[in-house]
This record gives structure tokens, C-alpha cells and sequence, in this order.
């Protein structure tokens, strides 16, 4: 007889994981494959629709009874499937509640200068809306700094390094 999606998928949990510090009790950790981020991935099989799901939605949804959109980690721990470590909620919470313990940098690091193949300062910015303001083309400001016309006009249209003063 086939085994149930239950049974496949808890063989592939090892219950005796680590505790977080910020946690009272250990992390039951996904053996199966996983995503290059550290996620389980679950196939469910042709009976389930022959597609791959993400271990922590399904852990959750046997305590839910239905699939949830997104399942956050309160140990922050990317393989663990305990239902008690997962908590049903949004992608935006998803993403404030990484930002909030230190996961990921706001998306606002991710601006000017440092974005790491910048090629351009934040005073090459001022120059490029200065020689604009003064009537040079597009085409030309973007040859002399050797980018597109597009993104010259992205630059003025301040869509991007619109921090710059």
C-alpha cells in the first residue's frame, strides 16, 4: 500500500534540531531537498497536483487544514517545519519581520552608491540634472558618461537616484 502525503513528508523530518536562541524548543528540520535558500521542498505527487511546495507551507497547513499562503519562521531558521514555529501571515509581514531581526537589508540600502555596480556618484547625478536644466540632450549627457539615453532620462525624470538633492 502507498504511504500518505503525511507519512512521506514527516519521514523527512529530523525532530531533534537545533534551538534558537531567541526559541524554547527545537527546530524539527527538513531532510529532503531544499531550495539554494535553505527552504524544504515537498513533492506532492500526482494525486496533489505533480507540483513541489515549500515544506513549511505544507507543515502548517496539517495544523490549518488548508494551504496557506505564506508560512513565516519564527525561529528564522529556513528548514524548519515545526508547526509551532510557523505562523499563517502576509508577504509583507514576511518581508517587515525580516528587515526587523536583521535577515535583510531595507530595500533602500539597496540605492546610489551602493549598489554595487554603480557607476555613476551622487554628484555625477547633480551634473547630469544640471546639464539637462541647461538644455543639453539626453543622448549626449548619457555618451559622455557612457550609458543609454533611457537611463539619462530616467536619472532627470528622478526614477531613479531620486534621493539625490
Amino acid at each position: 500500500m502507498a504511504k500518505s502525503l503525511g507519512e512521506r513528508f514527516w519521514e523527512k523530518v529530523n525532530c531533534a534540531g537545533p534551538t534558537q536562541p531567541h526559541m524554547s524548543t527545537c527546530c524539527w528540520e527538513w531532510t529532503g531537498g531544499k531550495s539554494p535558500e535553505g527552504y524544504g521542498r515537498f513533492y506532492l505527487g500526482k494525486e496533489h497536483g505533480s507540483r513541489l511546495e515549500g515544506a513549511h507551507r505544507l507543515a502548517l497547513s496539517f495544523v490549518l487544514g488548508r494551504l496557506p499562503v505564506n508560512a513565516l519562521h519564527q525561529c528564522d531558521n529556513p528548514s524548519c517545519v515545526r508547526p509551532s514555529h510557523l505562523q499563517n501571515g502576509s508577504l509583507s509581514q514576511n518581508a517587515l519581520e525580516s528587515y526587523a531581526r536583521g535577515r535583510q537589508p531595507r530595500r533602500h540600502a539597496y540605492r546610489g552608491t551602493n549598489v554595487y555596480n554603480a557607476k555613476l556618484t551622487e554628484e555625477d547625478v547633480r551634473v547630469i540634472r544640471k546639464r539637462y536644466e541647461q538644455g543639453e540632450t539626453q543622448k549626449a549627457i548619457g555618451e559622455s558618461y557612457g550609458l543609454a539615453q533611457a537611463h539619462i532620462g530616467r536619472i532627470v525624470r528622478r526614477k531613479i537616484w531620486a534621493h539625490v538633492k
